[in-house]
Formats: structure tokens, C-alpha cells, sequence
């Protein structure tokens, strides 16, 4: 028999999914080295706005997560317009639908 369900009805949250999947935190500053290899610097002004951003992202998860409604305008578009994303030649395209199935095999 083959039963059909939804992953959120499966995993519920991160928890779960570190425990089925047996994930853990990876402690290397460097786990993604491809990231912060062969960058330019920032210039004061840059650091100075990460920082502003950062104190910003603290302050509101203070009180617990965040969700992405918040983390939306109080991180992500101010990361995007300093990084120059939201200037031309980038524009925004809507995101396709996805639906996730898991199926169970039972026995």
C-alpha cells in the first residue's frame, strides 16, 4: 500500500529534520570557503551598514525567531540593496509552485 503525505505533515521543523536526517551545525568558519575567497574588501560605509543591519537583525530576534515576513524587510532587502540587486541589470522574477510529495511504503 502507498500512502501519499504532505512533508509538512512529516517534518514540522528543524528540529525534526536534523533528527531524520541526522544533520548537525557545521562549527568551520570556512565550511563554505568558496564564499569568502578571492572577495573585494568592503569600504567603511559597507561595514558600517552590515553592522547597522546586524544590530538591527539582533534587536527583533530578540523576543524569539523570526519569521520571513520579518526577516524579509528587516535583513534580506537591505542586504539586496546594498549588494546593488535591486538596480538594473537584476530584476525580479516570480518563483514557480512547487509541491512536495513524501510517500511511505509500508509493509
Amino acid at each position: 500500500m502507498v500512502v501519499s503525505t504532505g512533508i509538512i505533515e512529516v517534518i514540522k521543523n528543524f528540529s525534526d529534520l536534523q533528527m531524520r536526517f541526522n544533520l548537525h551545525r557545521a562549527e568551520r568558519d570556512r565550511f563554505f570557503s568558496e564564499w569568502i575567497e578571492d572577495l573585494p574588501d568592503l569600504d567603511e560605509q559597507q561595514q558600517s551598514e552590515i553592522k547597522r543591519i546586524k544590530g538591527r537583525y539582533d534587536y527583533h530576534r530578540l523576543d524569539g525567531l523570526l519569521l520571513e515576513g520579518t526577516v524579509n524587510p528587516v535583513v534580506v532587502s537591505p542586504l539586496l540593496e546594498l549588494a546593488g540587486f535591486l538596480d538594473p541589470p537584476f530584476a525580479f522574477v516570480r518563483p514557480m509552485a512547487w509541491r512536495w510529495n513524501l510517500t511511505i511504503l509500508m509493509r
